[in-house]
């Protein structure tokens, strides 16, 4: 028996159901098309030290910004966004990537500014990745799926990098409290990995920025190899 049979036979005795609202979906789709359109989509780039949508805001992390930029798609405490982040990040439901790429083109076609990168005739593509431990538990690493959608749907010419490695870090981000815990927790976290081309510009990309302590770190060290314009997108903006 095939793949696609296997796949066709347990869709038929397993129907898919969306992971936001639970509803058959009768299309094989993990992500059902109202949930998707529902999803409220951030109209401004946030500030890319704290992740402010205020334009005009007291920004409590300016001196501490490695970024050039920060793109996100919308905000954490939606509930279908959330649903959707944690079915990936957590479910391991590999299939909701033609829904990331669905999400990411929609995304695409409401947004009024250009990309912060529309200038780069050259760009490389490098996931946030996760800790090692957890990415042999999920069997693979979200950060590099959005990168794999964001490249399929709106960086063609985007180069899939793989310029970081990363230790462990004592705990999961997510289980500390903001501030300076967090920070702490992925000092040093990030290498450059020996005898790579270091590119001028890097977009890093992750699936939500909290925060900021991870990206940041990252950014971090991708400016102090040589980088010269690192730009942040992730699906969500918040805790």
């Amino acid at each position: 028996m095939t793949n696609q049979l296997l796949r066709s036979l347990l869709d038929s005795i397993f129907p898919p159901h969306c992971v936001a609202c639970n509803k058959n979906t009768r299309t094989g789709c993990w992500f059902c098309k109202d949930c998707l359109e529902l999803i409220e989509l951030i109209q401004i780039d946030p500030c890319f030290a704290c992740g402010s949508v205020k334009r005009e805001h007291d920004c409590k992390r300016a001196g501490d910004v490695q970024l050039t930029s920060l793109t996100s798609i919308g905000y954490y405490h939606d509930p279908r966004l959330r649903a959707l982040i944690r079915s990936v990040k957590y479910r391991y439901v590999t299939k909701l990537a033609p829904s990331l790429d669905a999400l990411i083109r929609r995304y695409a076609e409401t947004r009024r500014d250009p990309w912060p990168w529309a200038g780069e005739s050259a760009i490389s593509i490098q996931p946030v990745i996760g800790s090692p431990e957890r990415i042999r538990a999920r069997g693979f690493d979200q950060a590099a799926m959005v990168g794999e959608c964001l490249r399929r749907t709106v960086v063609p010419w985007g180069k899939e990098s793989s310029l970081l490695s990363r230790s462990s870090s004592m705990s999961a981000q997510a289980d500390l409290a903001p501030g300076v815990y967090r920070k702490a927790n992925v000092k040093d976290a990030f290498q450059i990995r020996k005898d790579v081309e270091i590119p001028e510009a890097v977009l890093l990309t992750d699936d939500v920025f909290t925060t900021g302590a991870t990206m940041q770190e990252a950014a971090r060290v991708l400016r102090e190899a040589g980088v010269k314009r690192v730009y942040g997108f992730t699906l969500a903006l918040g805790a």
